[in-house]
């Protein structure tokens, strides 16, 4: 709890950690796999444990896999996003990229999340980088590949309102309202009710 003990400031700031108590899993290898705030009692904490544990068990057959069946599309697809949601580009970027090249068509139904978890990846992690300006531009590429290419995807009204939120930071408050304003119908009621509020904050910005 970096509120008592500065020391793991570090710890809050690397994983985006914004309310206390807050349990991170991460893998061996340092990446966060999920933030769960607040007080869990403890069959729902040994639930989640359990699920944590079955998503590693998860990754490690999807490697042993990849090694017998290296240009398998879901393999690789999968793998990515795994990667990616973890933030963790260097080892994920090489699946994305064949996962791209391997499935064009997007037959294995993963490349709409796989480019808003991108989105995500660049957009959350702008702040503060040397180059946000690049960081933001990435974002904007990946929400808008959703968009464009993906409407029917379960991926789209996120990439729509991330997209939206994305042209606004960028102070592109037009676009940003053409953006938001196409999800006052979004059939997920959170989604629409978050584009509701930015927009809403955008208009007044502008």
């Amino acid at each position: 709890n970096p509120e008592s003990s500065p020391e793991h400031a570090v710890a809050q700031q690397k994983y985006g950690i914004q309310g206390y108590p807050t349990v991170a899993f991460l893998s061996a290898e340092g990446d966060l796999i999920s933030l769960n705030s607040g007080y869990q009692e403890p069959a729902p904490f040994a639930e989640l444990m359990a699920e944590t544990l079955k998503g590693e068990e998860k990754i490690k057959q999807l490697q042993v896999d990849i090694k017998k069946t290296p240009n398998e599309p879901k393999t690789n697809a999968e793998l990515a996003l795994i990667y990616v949601k973890r933030g963790n580009l260097e080892t994920g970027q090489p699946f994305v990229d064949k996962a791209l090249k391997l499935d064009p068509d997007n037959k294995t139904g993963l490349l709409p999340e796989i480019y808003l978890n991108l989105g995500l990846h660049y957009g959350m992690n702008s702040g503060g980088a040397e180059n946000t300006g690049e960081h933001v531009q990435k974002a904007e590429m990946y929400f808008k590949t959703v968009v464009q290419k993906y409407p029917q995807s379960a991926s789209y009204e996120l990439g729509q309102l991330y997209l939206g939120i994305t042209y606004a930071i960028q102070e592109k408050y037009d676009l940003a309202i053409a953006t938001l304003e196409k999800l006052s119908n979004a059939k997920n009621p959170a989604v629409k009710q978050r584009a509701a509020e930015i927009l809403d904050s955008v208009k007044h910005a502008k």
